[in-house]
């Protein structure tokens, strides 16, 4: 290719590095340069003392293994003070043994009747024992001597001199009161000479009964009061027993307890007087004693056989 050629006058113009131009622009430019340096060095300065340096952090750590962690240690034993400590006490001597001395145990009748014997009935046949004074077996003697028996029931038709006429029920572990006769029907019908069975032992049965336990009296008959006036009855009985006269109850006696007796007085014109007793034996020993007397006199005596009768047929009695 072929160029141009240039003129005599541009080819003879001087170069830029010889020009004194270039060597002016040159001591400027160092000296510019210089201070731009000083003034960022001046800025630099004056900002690192307006920042406060950042605080060193502690960067120490400290490792704890597994096997280097201290036990715990056991807690301290404390003594007790002596405040608390407990005062030695004075060695308490042995009490003097106990010598029991056994006493005779009194007779059962007068252990637990709790109401005035009943005096012998001035009669001219034999009359019972007194209630506190006589023992199981001395009771039935006064009834064998007067009928001609050793038992304390019969059959009505084989002891016609019986006054007191009374049906037999046979009761159940349940009942607890006369009153429970009135669901059940008699098994026979027997006849007592007098109520004078003291507080005995009922594990045999009554002589002439054949029941020990659990069975029911009701006993009916008459009495021929000599003479108007008020008379004191009284009735014991193990376990319940309720008397009626002229078909109004008189003493209640009834319950399951221990020989008891109670008390009342009724005014009897004379005449006959219907009477009833209505009992029951539970468990265990039994008694039923009937007696009476005129207020003022001390003791109860049983009702004299002369002043007894026997029920007519057609006599009720509320239930």
């Amino acid at each position: 290719m072929n160029l141009p050629a240039l003129s005599p006058s541009f080819a003879a113009a001087p170069t830029l590095g010889s020009s004194p131009w270039r060597r002016g622009f040159n001591g400027y430019g160092l000296l510019i340069t210089v201070l731009v340096h000083l003034l960022l060095l001046a800025v630099v300065l004056s900002w690192r003392t307006r920042v406060p340096p950042p605080k060193p952090r502690n960067t120490d750590m400290t490792l704890i293994t597994l096997k280097e962690q201290p036990k715990p240690l056991p807690p301290p034993v404390l003594a007790p003070k002596p405040e608390f400590q407990p005062p030695s006490l004075p060695a308490i001597p042995e009490p003097a043994p106990i010598v029991v001395v056994e006493t005779p145990k009194p007779a059962p009748v007068a252990a637990t009747v709790v109401a005035p014997p009943l005096a012998a009935a001035p009669t001219a046949a034999p009359a019972a024992a007194p209630v506190a004074a006589a023992p199981a077996s001395a009771a039935a003697a006064p009834v064998a001597k007067a009928v001609g028996s050793t038992k304390l029931v019969e059959d009505c038709t084989d002891a016609p001199d019986r006054m007191m006429v009374a049906e037999v029920y046979r009761l159940s572990s349940s009942d607890k009161s006369v009153k429970d006769m009135n669901r059940r029907k008699p098994i026979r019908t027997v006849c007592l000479a007098q109520l004078n069975f003291a507080p005995r032992n009922m594990g045999l049965g009554i002589p002439g009964l054949d029941l020990s336990e659990w069975y029911g009296l009701d006993i009916r008959f008459t009495v021929n009061v000599p003479q108007d006036g008020p008379r004191d009855f009284l009735l014991l009985s193990d376990d319940g027993a309720v008397l009626f006269v002229d078909d109004v109850p008189l003493v209640n006696n009834d319950g399951l307890h221990q020989p008891r007796a109670l008390m009342d007085t009724v005014n009897l014109g004379k005449g006959i007087h219907h009477v009833r007793v209505r009992y029951f034996q539970g468990p265990g020993d039994g008694a039923l004693m009937l007696g009476w007397k005129k207020p003022g006199e001390a003791d109860y005596q049983p009702i004299p056989t002369r002043l007894l009768g026997r029920p007519p047929a057609a006599a009720s009695a509320p239930q």
